[in-house]
């Protein structure tokens, strides 16, 4: 993770238990912070990414350039102290025939305001849980090829439709969603055709980070001698299919067990080999834990 270019002046810390990674400490850039966060995901092992880090960003207005040319604090401002100004001599010159000025009437008085009833408090945040099984219905906005992309490699996309609890909208329309490419199988290797595989990994919902562990979306190439994609197996042929490329027969019972939790399947027809997910695709994913969020009731809620 530190030979990474942008993360060689983090102050990160990280830590791992049992395959869920926590990562802690400042970063310097928004590009340093997925960069981190890309790195701990692509481990082998790792099942889930706590995600603490923290931007922080030099304000540049309070830097300025030295004499090797590197940024350095600007000298605080000498301020000169104004001189007290002398007050003005009487005038004994002036005739002694000048009236003095007419005081003016002194003002009415006014009405004493009416006291201002202080505003309620804003309602306080609280926590919503979104139940396992709930639908993210997500639109990409990164595109996803067989012939480019590897596993392991993480994606954007955002919610297309809001995730409503009760009274509460627990994620707006619009949320920032993370892809991961879980897993890829080659044409001619298995069945024939090119599959993708893809998970939901990470929510950005109202300034907070949340891991997601949903189903896995199976997105198959055209078979050969066939020209569009057929539907495959449900949920638990997918997370067999996604073990046997991990780790043969074991990886394959292993992978069974997680994909029978969740049987999304998504279908796509192609031309040749190669399988593309091009930006502005719509995936359904399933969550698979239950999942839960901070929500602001609506009256104290900001407009987006």
């Amino acid at each position: 993770m530190f030979s990474d270019q942008p993360l060689k002046d983090a102050n990160l810390k990280v830590t791992s238990t049992k395959g869920e990674v926590t990562l802690s400490g400042t970063v310097s850039s928004d590009s340093a912070h997925l960069d981190a966060y890309k790195i701990a995901s692509r481990v082998p092992g790792v099942v889930k990414v706590d995600d603490q880090i923290v931007v922080e960003t030099a304000r540049i207005d309070s830097l300025e350039p030295s004499a090797t040319g590197k940024l350095e604090p600007k000298p605080p401002r000498k301020v000169q102290a104004k001189k007290p100004q002398a007050a003005p001599e009487s005038d004994t010159d002036a005739p002694d025939s000048v009236p003095p000025p007419t005081p003016e009437p002194a003002p009415a008085p006014q009405p004493a305001p009416a006291p201002v009833a202080a505003p309620a408090p804003p309602p306080e945040p609280k926590p919503v849980e979104i139940a396992a099984g709930t639908t993210f219905t997500v639109r990409m906005i990164d595109g996803v090829d067989s012939s480019v992309n590897h596993p392991g490699e993480i994606f954007h996309a955002s919610l297309m439709s809001p995730i409503v609890v009760g009274d509460d909208v627990a994620v707006p329309e619009g949320a920032d969603v993370y892809v991961r490419l879980a897993a890829a199988s080659l044409a001619g290797k298995f069945a024939g055709k090119n599959e993708l595989y893809l998970e939901l990994i990470k929510l950005e919902s109202r300034g907070q980070s949340y891991s997601l562990l949903s189903s896995t979306l199976s997105v198959s190439g055209a078979s050969r001698g066939k020209d569009t994609a057929e539907k495959i197996g449900g949920g638990a042929a997918l997370g067999a299919i996604i073990g046997a490329l991990a780790g043969g027969g074991k990886g394959a019972a292993v992978g069974a067990t997680v994909g029978g939790a969740g049987g999304g399947v998504y279908q796509a027809a192609t031309h040749g080999k190669q399988v593309r997910i091009p930006s502005e695709t719509k995936l359904d994913f399933q969550l698979e834990q239950p999942l839960t969020v901070t929500v602001v009731p609506r009256s104290a809620a900001p407009a987006r």
